[in-house]
């Protein structure tokens, strides 16, 4: 269950290879109750100036602890795609770039290796056994 969590951080300084959809969005998935966990405890507090720093000092150590991670993990989910992970800049078209990006990390990956490595759903797997 940790190993969704612990992998893409290991791996926040590699930017090669590809990654399935299931490690991607269950990552996503950790940061998610990570962000509404610390923003919660901040929602305890009363309203004042402190409350307001508190909140942008969450996300700030959200961006600082899941942003580099989760950059390198969308690069490699991209790679998935037979992609160079210049296409992560699509975010930035305006209107379309979204759903792009999330079409992007949602479809499957190409069947087989490509020129960023093997394909991960069939790593450990013996591919003469289904021929």
């Amino acid at each position: 269950m940790f190993a969704s969590l612990i992998q893409p951080i290991r791996r926040t300084f590699d930017f090669r290879g590809r990654a399935r959809r299931t490690e991607y969005w269950a990552f996503i998935l950790w940061q998610l109750g990570f962000l509404a966990g610390g923003l919660n405890l901040v929602s305890l507090l009363p309203e004042s100036q402190l409350r307001e720093n508190l909140v942008l000092a969450v996300f700030g150590l959200y961006l600082l602890a899941f942003g580099l991670p989760t950059l390198a993990l969308q690069m490699r989910r991209v790679h998935d795609h037979g992609a160079s992970g210049g296409m992560l800049m699509v975010i930035f078209i305006p209107y379309l770039g979204v759903g792009w990006f999330f079409w992007l990390m949602m479809a499957a990956g190409t069947l087989g290796p490509n020129r960023y490595g093997e394909d991960p759903r069939a790593v450990g797997v013996d591919a003469a056994l289904f021929d």
